[in-house]
This record gives C-alpha cells, structure tokens and sequence, in this order.
C-alpha cells in the first residue's frame, strides 16, 4: 500500500504531546502496537519506546537487538550490528566524552545512508545534562518552502560534499541538502545535513576554468557559491539556535528507545557533567552514560508496515462479517 504522508511537527507540537511513545511490552507482543509504532514513524519521523529492558547489555540477546528484529533486519555497517556511545570520565575519545554533540545525521558519507536509527539508554549515572535534542529538517524545509523559497531552491539544486577518513576507511558522497522525490519541485525524499562530516563546498569549476573564459565563471560561480553558503546559513540557524522554535529537547532515561528517521530528524546531545561518586562508589573509569545504537534500512521497516495494514485490514473485516453473520442467526 502507499505510505502515509509526512506530518510535520516542531517542539510546540512535541510538547503537546503529539510524539508517539509506546509501552515496550505492547510493541513486542501486539500487532496492533508494533503498526501504530511504525505509522507513527513513517508520519513523524520519530518513537520514543518506554521501559525497554536494559538488564542484557552485550552480545546476541541485548534488548535492542530484539527490538529491532522484531521490525525486520539490522543494517550492518563498519560499527558491527549494534553499536555503543559511552560516557567515560578521563576518556580521550571524543567518542566516550560528555562534550556537546552538535546536530547531525549519521553516514551522509554513504551511498546509501541508513534510514532508520535505534538509540536505547541503558545508563545515565552521574551525570548533570546531556539532553537529547532533535529537530524535524521537514518542517524547517517546509518553513523555508513558504517564508524563503529562493532559499529551498538552493538548498534543492545544489550538492553540497560529505566525507570521512580515519580508522583505514574512506567514504564520500555528494547530494543537495534537500533531496526532492523525483518529479516534484517540493515533496522530500530526504534531508542530508551533518556538519561534522561537510566536506568542502564544491569550486571544482573555479579550479579548471582556463584563464580566458575565467571572468564570466568566477561570477557565476561566486554567486551561486555565495548563495549556497547564505542558504546553509539559514538552514542551520533554523536548526541550530537553541532558541529555535524547531528544537526539541528531551532527556533521554534508562530503559527508553528512541527510534528516528536518520534521513529526516536530526539529532544531538547537549553537554554535560560527571557529578561525583558517592561514598563507595567506584569513580576511575566509571561509564557516566551509556547509548547502545543499531541501524535499519527503509525498505525493512516500509515493509513491515504494508505488511501489518494488510494483515490488520483483513482481521478487521473479518471480524465485520462475523458480526455480520451473528446478527443473522
């Protein structure tokens, strides 16, 4: 069947209340619930799911894997099937540290960035701050569609580079930060936007032009280099602003699951601080803060959804013509 429409959403309409959050036991036992999981994450872009277990934290039987299984397959990546974001006092990964993570995307690097990301918290220990925060790039498209549209044309028509290289791997793609579903001049596809991995902006024409054509070139070229860099100005001013109307903060507590779509929502982490260890307590290489992670391509879980609409459709008019049949006797 075809999938629902986009709804978008900004922190008013998240504080109302309008997010799905869903009882972990009905998401792993009612069809019902699994179905309004997902609905609501083709709409919306995001699920937060309640009291997840977090007792089983490595290897094949961890919660999260169940989770997402219980959609369809794991997207497997350089990170392995499942992933871990530790807090670790005195650690030198910037990895493990509680410095601000600004708003990203994961692996716009790729060909194919994952769709769909699973984050569970499986621990928040002395730990002052680290809000969780994310913003809908499909209500800020659609803001800048109707307030800005020279802005949306930008950011719509020209590539912007994405690029990582460390750890022995070197990936790199180049797509507009609005990509448009074919044949429309406004319906998204997807948002890619992730400052951290932002290659260079692209001046490869500036660099080949032979001096005799150059004038013409270099003022194009500077125009709409210069537009692209005002548009991302703005779109990231829209996101980024901690006043934004666009921003949604939430603290994220042991035993949920948050659930988003990675081509969609951005997400990040606010600072925070190691509060001290009580009498006791260990405190040398302690984890403050623990995010066990796996990733999840489109195609699984759109799947799951036409699936479960046929399967509940055909339960519901089956049940219609038994009442049916029952009215008869």
């Amino acid at each position: 069947g075809e999938l629902p429409a986009p709804r978008t959403w900004d922190r008013a309409a998240a504080l109302e209340k309008t997010l799905v959050k869903m009882p972990y036991d009905r998401f792993r036992s009612d069809d019902q619930a699994l179905f309004e999981t997902l609905d609501a994450l083709v709409q919306d872009g995001i699920v937060f799911l309640t009291g997840v277990p977090t007792a089983e934290r490595q290897g094949h039987h961890t919660e999260l894997r169940k989770a997402v299984e219980r959609v369809g397959s794991l997207r497997r990546t350089w990170y392995g099937d499942l992933w871990d974001v530790k807090a670790v006092e005195g650690s030198l990964n910037i990895a493990y540290t509680n410095l601000d993570l600004g708003l990203h995307m994961d692996l716009t690097h790729f060909d194919n960035p994952p769709r769909y990301q699973f984050l569970h918290s499986l621990q928040n220990a002395r730990v002052k701050g680290g809000l969780s925060y994310f913003v809908d790039t499909y209500a800020v498209a659609a803001h800048l569609h109707a307030t800005a549209p020279s802005v949306f044309s930008t950011l719509a028509h020209e590539n912007v580079h994405f690029e990582y290289r460390n750890g022995g791997q070197h990936t790199r793609f180049v797509r507009p930060t609005l990509e448009l579903t074919p044949g429309s001049n406004s319906r998204l596809h997807a948002v890619n936007y992730s400052p951290p991995f932002q290659g260079p902006l692209p001046l490869e024409r500036l660099s080949t032009t032979s001096s005799s054509s150059l004038e013409g070139v270099v003022s194009d070229d500077a125009q709409r280099l210069a537009d692209l860099h005002d548009a991302l100005s703005e779109f990231s001013h829209l996101c980024d602003d901690p006043a934004s109307p666009f921003r949604f903060e939430h603290q994220l507590e042991p035993g949920q699951c948050v659930i988003f779509d990675n081509r969609r929502v951005l997400h990040a982490r606010t600072a925070f601080e190691f509060e001290p260890p009580a009498q006791g307590e260990e405190e040398e290489g302690e984890v403050g803060r623990w995010l066990k992670g796996a990733y999840m391509d489109g195609d699984e879980l759109w799947s799951k959804w036409r699936v479960l609409s046929q399967k509940l459709r055909e339960q519901d008019e089956e049940r219609l013509r038994t009442k049916g049949r029952t009215l008869f006797v």
